[in-house]
């Protein structure tokens, strides 16, 4: 498993705004942690794609007041099922997501719908789940 401080260090923006820590395979624990890291409050773009974080992953993340101010959410290649759809889409804390990639993960049409009709998902201008 990936140091995941170490992994902030090296791959925030100066700024810490934008993480990009695709491939890195920080799994459901790595997930976990990012959630409880308060310097990344600042955070507006998180690509968390093919790190394998499945459902507790995205439990942790979409509880996670740490990322209240996150814009845009890249999930790509995940093993997210529909239940980690329905975590997100009952997210208080992610209330100001703008855009959301789920492609390559297991969802189905069920868990598109809770996505797509989320009541708190509000400001979400492009939710991507085909390439």
């Amino acid at each position: 498993m990936a140091d995941i401080k170490k992994l902030i260090k090296t791959h925030l923006t100066t700024d810490g705004q934008v993480l990009n820590l695709k491939a890195k395979y920080i799994r459901e624990v790595g997930a976990k942690e990012l959630s409880q890291c308060e310097e990344l409050s600042t955070l507006r773009a998180l690509d968390l794609s093919q790190n394998d974080i499945g459902d507790n992953g995205i439990k942790a993340i979409a509880e996670s007041p740490v990322f209240s101010n996150l814009r845009t959410l890249n999930l790509k290649s995940n093993r997210i099922t529909d239940i980690g759809a329905e975590y997100l889409a009952h997210s208080t804390t992610l209330t100001s997501l703008k855009s959301l990639q789920l492609v390559v993960n297991d969802l189905t049409e069920e868990g598109e719908r809770l996505l797509m009709n989320s009541t708190h998902l509000i400001n979400l201008t492009s939710l991507r789940f085909q390439v």
